[in-house]
């Protein structure tokens, strides 16, 4: 193994995070049982980061799918920060590039380089890709400060915060547990199997040339975005599952946020445009 094709921080982070999470909670558990806070405090924090990531960093920041108050904006850069996934200009930087060069050697998670790398593996290689296409973003205070404070603003929010929460009950160590390494292992890979597991199966009723496909039970995970194919052709659509059905909590969440004023514009794709698609999808198959 060539050592210095890999970005040691990353491999000993990504290892020792899931690690912690997995193993230091079943630790902890065996020798100091469980209290109903903490499972509740995994879950609270996965649902706050993850709707940071999905809703802010994806559907907000890098498709632009709909409009937000500025406050909104400073909102979703501290949820995202504490997801511990990079800054959002980064984030949406790779993102733009991923839907822009899909499948090709310029694509940073292309599944066709295989599914640990799309999944992973890219993150892990000591191969930085520059910050571009975001000057829209770079616009934004909130954004800017975060890329410069990215790592005060994870340790505040995604770190310190869920041990301090943790004192209130007794417990902090396992708050450390369960509200930091258990919780940003299942975010940091349920986001991954987006890049991944959504590039390698599914339904295409949308694109069937896309490698990415349709797959609702990914959803149950990702707050919505398993329907990836639908996506991938309308990515500009602040939703992932369009029918009432489909289960997309951050489709919710930025309908309700729509309502009390932080949201608005919201984009979507009519009818006519999805049937035109479908129609199209099926010629082709």
């Amino acid at each position: 193994m060539d050592i210095k094709k890999y970005d040691l921080r990353n491999v000993i982070a990504l290892t020792l995070i899931p690690v912690a999470g997995i193993f230091g909670t079943f630790w902890h558990i065996w020798n100091y049982g469980i209290v109903w806070q903490e499972p509740l405090l995994l879950l609270s924090f996965w649902i706050i980061t993850g709707l940071g990531i999905t809703a802010g960093y994806h559907r907000l920041f890098s498709h632009r799918s709909f409009k937000a108050h500025p406050l909104l904006d400073w909102i979703m850069v501290i949820f995202g920060a504490a997801a511990l996934q990079n800054s959002a200009l980064k984030w949406c930087s790779d993102h733009r590039r991923h839907h822009k060069h899909l499948d090709t050697d310029k694509d940073p998670y292309s599944i066709t380089e295989g599914f640990f790398h799309a999944h992973m593996g890219w993150i892990l290689e000591n191969k930085p890709e520059p910050i571009e296409k975001v000057k829209d973003l770079e616009e934004k205070p909130a954004l800017r400060f975060q890329y410069k404070y990215y790592f005060p603003l994870f340790i505040i929010f995604g770190l310190l915060l869920p041990v301090l929460l943790g004192f209130i009950w007794g417990r902090p160590l396992g708050a450390l547990f369960w509200g930091v390494f258990l919780r940003i292992t299942l975010v940091h890979h349920f986001t991954y199997f987006i890049n991944s597991l959504c590039h390698y199966i599914g339904s295409k009723t949308y694109d069937p040339q896309s490698t990415s496909g349709d797959a609702w039970y990914v959803s149950l995970l990702t707050f919505g975005e398993g329907y990836h194919n639908y996506h991938h052709k309308f990515q500009w659509d602040y939703r992932n599952g369009i029918r009432w059905f489909h289960f997309d909590p951050s489709k919710w969440f930025i309908w309700s946020l729509s309502k009390i004023g932080l949201a608005k514009e919201l984009k979507k794709a009519n009818y006519l445009q999805i049937m035109k698609v479908q129609s199209i999808a099926i010629l082709n198959q």
